[in-house]
């Protein structure tokens, strides 16, 4: 299972839904007005059911997946450009949290319908990843939205893990700086979304958690 980060979809994750068929991309819940993190992640779990399984997500649906992981019990998480602790968020966030209150008077459904004759000139020919990302902003819910931009401003700590922790990141993410983190693999030349700008090489660390996974639970195939 993956999570999508901002104002993103499942359409995030089209080329890892076809090399594993298997893989769920859940919506993100309408939040409650004032709903902690810990809580929503709680309230998420109890909509996805036990069961044992790999939890993952992109940027902020990775930190959700962190604190999802804490109800679920999951073999392993999966982060996709995205960070361990709020110590490894970019400057410019850390800066911003005394702002986190205004994120939730953000005029969102204003910032769609201005940006919307974007989609009408050149950007899906020129920039087809951009014009993808922006479509999936446009169809975003403004609550969601400002619900989790609150929450990366507003995050105070990472969860206690009791579960190994797999990390991918881009080289030239500018969005999340893979200079504030420690991935176990960068990826050259890859930005923030490299879920659908490097799908070959996200789909083969997948693989390599999953094979992980499977030999940590039956020692004897080693």
């Amino acid at each position: 299972m993956l999570l999508s980060g901002l104002a993103a979809d499942e359409r995030i994750f089209v080329a890892q839904k076809l090399a594993f068929p298997q893989l769920s991309v859940p919506q993100w819940l309408a939040p409650f007005k004032n709903e902690p993190l810990d809580d929503y992640a709680k309230r998420l779990a109890s909509e996805i059911g036990p069961g044992p399984c790999v939890i993952g997500g992109a940027s902020f649906g990775g930190i959700v997946a962190m604190h999802l992981a804490r109800h679920l019990n999951p073999e392993a998480v999966i982060l996709i450009g995205s960070v361990r602790s709020p110590s490894e968020l970019p400057m410019y966030a850390r800066l911003a949290r005394p702002l986190r209150c205004l994120t939730l008077w953000l005029p969102v459904r204003e910032m769609q319908w201005a940006m919307k004759p974007l989609l009408c000139g050149p950007l899906r020919t020129a920039m087809p990843f951009v014009h993808g990302l922006l479509s999936q902003f446009l169809q975003s819910d403004p609550a969601v939205f400002r619900w989790s931009l609150h929450q990366i401003l507003n995050w105070k700590s990472a969860p206690a893990c009791s579960f190994p922790i797999y990390h991918i990141h881009g080289a030239r993410d500018w969005v999340m700086p893979a200079k504030n983190t420690l991935p176990d693999k960068i990826v050259p030349g890859a930005g923030h979304v490299l879920s659908l700008t490097h799908p070959q090489e996200v789909n083969e660390f997948i693989r390599f958690v999953m094979k992980r996974v499977k030999l940590s639970c039956n020692p004897s195939s080693h």
